[in-house]
């Protein structure tokens, strides 16, 4: 398998990755229900109580009942996960199935460490141009730090004028985009993006300098299907 279709991560970064997964997507309870079994060795049950909310029921003589909602879901994963040692086979079948794709076992190649191979799959996407993910999903904290400086070393004023950049009390910056210039307005659509030759097709007009998350857009084949990309994946 090319290197290009996987991406290894450590135990932290995996339970890390769970969290992420949970929080960016909504509600995915049907997932959480089958984990729940799995990380709790069966000792707690799980189950719907109105549209937001779920209630975990631990068993045993003095049974405990906990209601979260939905946005706390992978809080609760990272949290039990990190709490004792897992193998990292149940780790791995666990990633398997909340990030719908094969993983495994195995060594960094760089420093030999053991962790989890995730396979992302995306040699085989092909983007349709449908523009979905720059005028519907939520881009302007997808900027970093990285990105901004690209632009200042190939003097894109017309890209940074376009950037806020916000500054905590220790000093530390925050880069949003797309921003009206000279004003504290956002743009509802990426402005960059532009109707091609072809109908119901779009172009970035900053194809060559766009932000590094935009490049990596999809992450994964789940990341396309939960996020409304309409781009292809070709079978193997």
């Amino acid at each position: 398998m090319d290197e290009n279709e996987k991406i290894f991560l450590a135990q932290k970064q995996v339970l890390d990755a769970i969290r992420i997964d949970f929080k960016q997507y909504d509600s995915q309870f049907d997932l959480f229900q089958e984990l729940c079994p799995i990380i709790t060795d069966n000792r707690t049950i799980v189950t719907k109580e109105g549209r937001n909310t779920c209630v975990l029921i631990t068993r045993g003589r003095k049974s405990k009942m906990r209601r979260i909602n939905d946005q706390e879901l992978g809080e609760y994963l990272f949290n039990t996960l990190s709490e004792k040692t897992y193998p990292l086979s149940v780790i791995a079948d666990i990633c398997s199935k909340v990030f719908q794709t094969k993983t495994f076992v195995g060594q960094n190649d760089e420093n030999g460490s053991t962790g989890i191979w995730i396979e992302t799959e995306m040699a085989q996407f092909k983007c349709r141009q449908c523009g979905n993910c720059c005028r519907n999903l939520k881009y302007h904290n997808d900027c970093t730090e990285n990105d901004y400086k690209r632009w200042e070393v190939r003097d894109r004023h017309d890209i940074m004028e376009k950037v806020r950049i916000i500054y905590s009390d220790s000093g530390t910056a925050e880069y949003k985009i797309w921003k009206e210039p000279n004003t504290s307005r956002f743009y509802p659509e990426c402005p960059w993006l532009i109707p091609a030759a072809s109908k119901g097709r779009y172009e970035c007009q900053i194809q060559d300098v766009k932000p590094e998350y935009c490049r990596q857009y999809p992450l994964t084949r789940k990341h396309a299907a939960m996020t409304g990309c309409q781009g292809t994946f070709n079978q193997k």
